[in-house]
């Protein structure tokens, strides 16, 4: 009989986490940065099918409202050159804002592979990761590759779903087991405000959060 893993080091801080809600997979909440995380993850074959599907899952409204959603966070801020579109999918919204006039190249793993095996002539001064940061195992690798492609004064866009609304409250591992977000076999993480601020200050970053489901990463201070 499988003996119950009850404690796990947290996938961003390290700190020692304890078994915090369990399905048919185990999550385990990190005490000091809050991340909810599992290191089950569905089976290659079954992302490869399950991604295939989500591509043709939504319109063409749906990618013109993910566009509209972005691109005030990112001219705010700076007006790109160069857009890595990280985890792109079927690339709809990569075509949704060249269509808009923005330079942009996809950077899907089961299309183009992996961020590591690439060799751009040039790096990107804004990454965007919609719906990606959510899906990685070896988080903080993945964030190093992509460092190497930003420019010095470059800006990640992180779209993902935040635990904030209940992470802190007394029946929070209730709430996660009725939140249907967790239900994706391919979600490993799940973030807050204080897991984003822990991960700032363990990269010296600076960051901007809007509402519960967009972050921005910068490595450089800018007015706002």
């Amino acid at each position: 009989m499988e003996q119950e893993t009850t404690v796990e080091p947290c996938r961003v801080c390290g700190a020692r986490a304890n078994l915090f809600f369990r399905d048919s997979r185990r999550f385990y909440k990190c005490p000091n940065c809050l991340l909810v995380f599992t290191n089950e993850m569905a089976d290659p074959k079954f992302q490869e099918t399950f991604y295939k599907g989500q591509w043709g899952a939504q319109d063409n409204m749906f990618w013109q409202k993910q566009a509209d959603t972005l691109l005030p966070v990112i001219t705010k801020i700076k007006g790109p050159r160069r857009i890595l579109d990280f985890g792109s999918g079927s690339g709809a919204l990569t075509e949704e804002l060249r269509r808009r006039g923005y330079d942009v190249t996809p950077l899907e793993p089961m299309i183009n592979g992996y961020l590591m095996d690439q060799s751009y002539p040039h790096r990107f001064d804004t990454v965007i990761a919609v719906e990606v940061f959510e899906h990685l195992l070896s988080l903080w690798e993945e964030i190093d590759e992509i460092e190497k492609v930003l420019t010095g004064d470059g800006i990640i866009v992180v779209s993902t779903l935040l635990t904030n609304p209940f992470i802190e409250s007394p029946d929070s591992a209730e709430q996660f087991g009725a939140w249907w977000y967790k239900n994706d076999l391919t979600h490993v993480n799940f973030f807050c405000n204080r897991t984003i601020a822990v991960m700032a200050e363990m990269r010296d970053w600076y960051i901007d959060i809007y509402g519960n489901s967009l972050f921005v990463v910068k490595k450089q201070a800018y007015e706002g």
